[in-house]
């Protein structure tokens, strides 16, 4: 990806390192890593996207309350040094395929939506083409 010098770069997040053991700080560490090593390769900026809510977990335990409490902590977290693009429209049953996981073109269309927001308040509007 580097090797195309680009400006910006969309970090995005699945969630399937979240389990119901898991440290969100230990997450959000890792992260934050990769976002360092990006910009310390020459790229201008990076958005992490956030980590989008489902309902189907590879561990049983994990209910979606805690899922999206564990989502929301590495949000806070990795936004205090790199943005984040929130992803609270993608939760409709028609924005995710049928195993939960995956986005179905709705859901990818209100992804690209919130991606779309957030970098049209980090760059100025002659900045943004899309």
């Amino acid at each position: 990806m580097l090797r195309w010098e680009p400006d910006v770069v969309i970090v995005v997040l699945g969630g399937n390192d979240i389990t119901s053991r898991c440290q969100p700080r230990d997450i959000s560490l890792d992260i934050l890593k990769l976002c360092r090593l990006v910009k310390a390769r020459g790229v201008a900026t990076v958005v992490v996207a956030g980590i989008c809510q489902r309902w189907a977990f590879r561990d049983n335990a994990l209910t979606s309350d805690r899922f999206t409490a564990i989502g929301s902590a590495i949000d806070r977290y990795v936004k205090r040094y790199f943005p984040v693009s929130s992803m609270v429209h993608v939760r409709e049953d028609v924005h995710w395929l049928s195993d939960g996981v995956h986005l179905s073109e709705e859901g990818m269309a209100e992804f690209m939506e919130s991606l779309r927001l957030k970098l049209a308040k980090i760059f100025k509007p002659k900045d943004l083409v899309l």
